[in-house]
C-alpha cells in the first residue's frame, strides 16, 4: 500500500512500476500533472485514488489495470479518458467528479460489468454517455449533476434494475422520458434546477421513492398521482409555478419535509392535515390568503415556514395544537388579529399567545 496523501507531491516516478505486488495507491491532494505509463505494470492495484489533483491526462497504459475495482479521479483537469480503461472489467467504482470531460469513449460503460457508483457530475457533458441500456445494467447509483445535459433517452434505464439513486441537478432537461414509471427501483431523485413544465402521470410507478427534489423548475402543476407515492419522505417544490398542490398529498402520510416556498399557493389542501409525521414544513413567499385550520393536527411539526406571503392576515388558532413546534417564521405576513408588539417579540411570543388563545377556545 503507497499512502501519499496530502503532500505537495507533483510528479510520480516510473518506478512505482516496479512495486508489482501494489494493491492500494492514494495519492489524492497532492499537485500532480501526469501519471507515469509505468502504473500500467502495476497490475494488482484494486483501488487507486488521484482525487483533487492537477491531472489532465491518464495514460493509456492504465486499462492494465484489470484488477481495479475502486477510481478516484475527481477534481482534476481531464478533458477525456483513455479508452484502454474499458479494459477495467471489474471497476465498481468510477467517479470522474469535476473534471472538464465532453463525452467518455464510446461504449465505455458497457464494457464495466460491475459498476455501481458513477459518479459524471460536475463536467461539461451534453448527453449521455454512448452505450444504451446495457451500460446502467449493475448500476445502484448515478450521479450526472451540472452538466448541459438537455435530455434523458428512452429507455436508458430500462435495465438499470438495481437503481436507486439518480442525481440529474442542474442540467438543462425539459422533460421527462414517457418511461419514467419503469424506475420501480429508485428511493431518491434529484431533478432540481433544470427547465421541467411537467412531471409523467406515471410517476405513481415509482412506489419505493422516498426523496423526491423537484427545486428550480417551471412546474405548474403536480399531478395528483403523487399521492400513491406512499413511502415518501421527502418533497421539494420550492421555487416552482405551482397554484395548488392537489388534495392527494394527504394520502403521503409518511411525509417529513414539504418544501413549497416560492411558488404561486393561494392555498394549501385541507388534507394537509393528514400528514401527521411532517416535521418541516416551508410554504414561505407565495400568494397564501390562510391556512387550513387542520394545520393543527400536525402533531410532529417542529418548523414552520410562511414568511412573505402579503396576502395572509390571518392564522387559525388550531396552530397551537402543534405540540411540537419550535420554529415558527412568520416575517413579512400583514397579521391583522396578532398585535405588531407580538409579533416583534419573535415565533415563541406567537406561539405562546395562540397557546392562550387554543386555551380560550378549546379548553386545556
Amino acid at each position: 500500500m503507497i499512502d501519499l496523501r496530502e503532500n505537495k507531491i507533483r510528479e510520480l516516478p516510473a518506478t512505482v512500476g516496479q512495486i508489482s505486488s501494489l494493491v492500494v495507491c492514494l495519492l489524492s491532494y497532492n499537485h500532480l500533472r501526469a501519471i507515469p505509463d509505468e502504473i500500467g505494470q502495476c497490475t494488482e492495484l484494486t483501488q487507486l485514488d488521484l482525487q483533487h489533483n492537477d491531472l489532465v491526462s491518464l495514460p493509456s497504459t492504465m486499462g492494465n489495470l484489470s484488477n481495479l475495482i475502486r477510481l478516484g479521479i475527481r477534481y482534476n483537469k481531464l478533458r477525456y479518458l483513455p479508452a484502454g480503461m474499458s479494459n477495467c472489467h471489474k471497476l465498481e467504482e468510477f467517479i470522474v467528479e469535476s473534471n472538464q470531460l465532453e463525452a467518455l469513449p464510446d461504449g465505455m460503460l458497457t464494457s464495466l460489468p460491475n459498476l455501481k457508483t458513477i459518479n459524471l457530475s460536475r463536467n461539461e457533458l451534453t448527453s449521455f454517455p454512448a452505450g444504451g441500456p446495457q451500460q446502467f445494467a449493475s448500476a445502484v447509483t448515478i450521479n450526472m449533476e451540472h452538466n448541459s445535459i438537455n435530455k434523458i433517452p428512452f429507455g436508458i434505464f430500462a435495465k438499470a434494475t438495481g437503481l436507486t439513486k439518480l442525481n440529474l441537478k442542474e442540467n438543462g432537461l425539459t422533460s421527462m422520458p414517457l418511461d419514467m414509471g419503469a424506475w420501480t427501483a429508485m428511493t431518491e431523485l434529484n431533478l432540481s434546477t433544470n427547465q421541467l413544465r411537467v412531471l409523467p402521470d406515471d410517476i405513481d410507478k415509482l412506489v419505493n421513492l422516498e426523496v423526491l427534489v423537484l427545486s428550480n423548475n417551471q412546474l405548474k402543476k403536480l399531478p395528483s398521482q403523487i399521492g400513491a407515492l406512499k413511502k415518501l419522505r421527502e418533497l421539494d417544490l420550492e421555487e416552482n409555478e405551482l397554484d395548488s398542490i392537489p388534495s392527494e398529498i394527504g394520502f403521503v402520510t409518511t411525509l417529513t419535509k414539504l418544501w413549497i416556498q416560492s411558488n404561486k399557493l393561494v392555498s394549501l389542501p385541507r388534507t394537509i392535515g393528514n400528514l401527521t409525521n411532517l416535521t418541516d414544513l416551508r410554504a414561505g413567499e407565495n400568494n397564501l390568503t390562510s391556512l387550513p385550520e387542520e394545520i393543527g393536527n400536525l402533531d410532529s411539526l417542529k418548523s414552520l415556514y410562511i414568511n412573505d406571503n402579503s396576502s395572509l392576515h390571518n392564522l387559525p388558532f388550531e396552530l397551537a395544537l402543534c405540540a411540537s413546534l419550535e420554529i415558527m417564521s412568520i416575517e413579512n405576513c400583514p397579521l391583522s388579529q396578532i398585535p405588531p408588539e407580538i409579533t416583534a417579540g419573535g415565533p415563541s411570543l406567537v406561539i405562546q399567545v395562540f397557546s392562550l388563545c387554543a386555551f380560550y377556545f378549546f379548553g386545556s
